[in-house]
């Protein structure tokens, strides 16, 4: 090979460790998608529900805040059964679907009390009034559209608000 051949493959290696070294540096390397911040927010119910999902050291979370819009209410546990206690109360729940999985258990950061009511004979387990955020882990399973889902209701000690049920926060 002439010094003219050499130099044409020189070029053409070069020119594909550049074309290698660019994609490389757009593309993800290894491992699954991540997650971006992205957060979506509803307003239902009397709550207001603000969703945000962030990556962080310990892997993706979703976090729901639920703020009841006037004071003196509470929401319902995520330990509730799904048709409450004897058919009182609506659970709080936090699903995903869309491009998330959730890959473990919701947390809140609010301890759960039981709130006795005598007159029915029923106990159900509440958080306290105010807000409260409910943490689910999660992971990605690729680009698209992400979708939080929340079902909750508000209550006072003598009211209860109309449930929502279902009702889908898109993350953008």
């Amino acid at each position: 090979m002439g010094a003219e051949a050499l130099t044409g493959h020189g070029r053409l290696l070069v020119g594909v460790l550049v074309g290698v070294l660019l994609t490389a540096g757009c593309t993800r390397s290894g491992g699954p998608p991540t997650t971006a911040d992205r957060s979506g927010r509803l307003e239902a119910g009397g709550v207001s529900v603000e969703a945000t999902l962030t990556d962080g050291p310990n892997g993706a979370r979703l976090r729901a805040t639920f703020r009841p819009q006037r004071p003196g209410f509470h929401l319902y546990s995520t330990d509730l059964p799904p048709y409450g206690v004897q058919g009182l109360g609506i659970p709080t729940v936090v699903a995903v679907r869309g491009s998330l999985d959730a890959i473990g258990a919701p947390t809140a950061d609010k301890p759960v009390s039981e709130l006795r009511i005598e007159e029915l004979g029923v106990t159900l387990p509440v958080y306290p009034d105010g807000p409260v955020t409910v943490t689910l882990p999660v992971r990605s399973t690729g680009d698209g559209p992400a979708e939080v889902v929340v079902t909750y209701g508000a209550c006072s000690a003598s009211t209860c608000l109309p449930p929502v049920r279902e009702q889908t926060i898109a993350l953008a």
